[in-house]
């Protein structure tokens, strides 16, 4: 009589998902790469998450500036910059009059880009959040969450702008001090303000953390992005002789769209994990317990 065969070894249900965000300390090498695997293994709902926020603004700023942006690629070149580096490279050209726009059609048009990033942002920390529990959280699903919180999200995005605005040190620091923020606010389930004060305290004690981490982050999302979104539009450019002239309003919503389909989540799923290593290291919670609780209200 043959011996009974083996009961087959299985791991129980979403495990594979909680080993995609440990629970423990992590380095910032370690942490980006963690966010670049994270893409990789659950790109449709993290890229979903971006597709669904970028162009949806874009082609809301592409019918408000239909008739600016008529001319195509070759007289609106300084949106696709805007797309790529939307708050220092806007800045500039916003000050050299390059955009081509009445004033407050500008201000739309470098608010809506930012606000998009920090929607993917909460997204991130709903999808981290959830996955670390082995929930099988889909991008669509992270969307309707944040959805439900719009007016916190919205005024998160604007409290951290404005600490950024009228302190020196939010001038340089706080895409490093403040840029857990978004994930942070939808992992705790605390309001702005509080959201604000605790991303601040966390980053400060896990400073030399976070600032390598934000560098890394935000370097490889601007390589990517270029390579991915901005080099072909920087060949076809090249082969024309200049910035191509065709297709007028459609070609410049996309391509300034295209690179924020790539930068905002690498960026938003690193400052989700940094979220986590912060709590983790900083706070030494039960975050287990900690994101169970928040799910579950």
């Amino acid at each position: 009589m043959s011996p009974a065969a083996p009961t087959p070894r299985t791991q129980p249900e979403g495990a594979e998902l909680r080993e995609l965000v440990p629970l423990r300390p992590q380095g910032p090498i370690e942490l980006v790469d963690r966010a670049t695997h994270l893409l990789r293994i659950r790109f449709r709902d993290i890229l979903g998450v971006s597709v669904v926020v970028q162009l949806t603004i874009w082609l809301l700023l592409a019918i408000l500036l239909r008739d600016q942006w008529a001319g195509g690629l070759a007289d609106n070149a300084a949106w696709f910059w805007t797309g790529l580096v939307p708050e220092p490279a806007g800045a500039l050209a916003a000050a050299s009059d390059q955009l081509n726009a009445n004033g407050w059609l500008v201000a739309l048009g470098l608010a809506l880009p930012s606000i998009g990033l920090t929607v993917t942002g909460c997204a991130c920390g709903v999808l981290i959040r959830d996955w670390s529990r082995g929930l099988a959280t889909r991008g669509t699903d992270a969307l309707g969450q944040v959805a439900r919180r719009a007016p916190q999200v919205l005024a998160l995005w604007a409290l951290v702008h404005l600490a950024e605005a009228v302190t020196v040190v939010g001038l340089v620091l706080g895409p490093v001090l403040l840029g857990i923020s978004a994930p942070l606010m939808m992992m705790t389930g605390d309001g702005p303000v509080a959201t604000v004060r605790r991303s601040y305290r966390l980053c400060r004690r896990r400073l030399a953390t976070a600032l390598p981490t934000v560098l890394t982050a935000t370097a490889i999302a601007l390589v990517a992005g270029t390579l991915l979104a901005g080099l072909p539009v920087a060949v076809v450019a090249g082969l024309s002789s200049g910035w191509v002239d065709l297709g007028g309003t459609a070609v410049t919503a996309l391509s300034a769209a295209a690179p924020r389909l790539v930068i905002d989540p690498v960026i938003g799923a690193s400052m989700a994990l940094l979220a986590v290593d912060a709590l983790v290291r900083v706070d030494a919670i039960d975050l287990e317990r900690t994101l169970t609780e928040v799910r579950g209200g």
